[in-house]
């Protein structure tokens, strides 16, 4: 017989994250950049970038509240409490995140690579 999953509440998903994920929302100003990616990020599931109409999973396109100070996996690792989840990130971002391991990753991270930026005007 395979070995119980463990639960939401026992990976840190369970009822205070819900709360704060929650709380995070009603505060959410639509349109503010994701830390991960740097696009706009919407309540309204059908407006962000990682939503697909098609998908069966109905949690497409929808926004994960993150543990972006401390991950799960590091309050796991040294025994400390799990933090509530302090921002907002796409789903897609949250899964690429992983435990944190990828956050120098980040493409919101990552300089501009655009002419703009550059002193003077190369052709190139």
């Amino acid at each position: 017989m395979a070995p119980a999953r463990p639960s939401t509440t026992s990976k840190g998903l369970g009822w205070r994250h819900r709360q704060a994920r929650e709380a995070l929302l009603r505060n959410h100003i639509d349109g503010t950049s994701c830390d991960w990616c740097g696009r706009p990020m919407y309540v309204d599931r059908t407006l962000n970038w990682d939503y697909n109409p098609e998908a069966t999973n109905p949690d497409s396109g929808k926004l994960h509240a993150d543990h972006g100070s401390t991950s799960r996996a590091d309050a796991v690792r040294t025994g400390t409490p799990i933090p509530p989840p302090d921002r907002l990130l796409h789903g897609a971002c949250n899964i690429q995140r992983g435990s944190g391991g990828n956050d120098h990753l980040a493409a919101a991270c990552r300089p501009s690579d655009s002419a703009s930026d550059l002193l003077i005007g190369w052709p190139w």
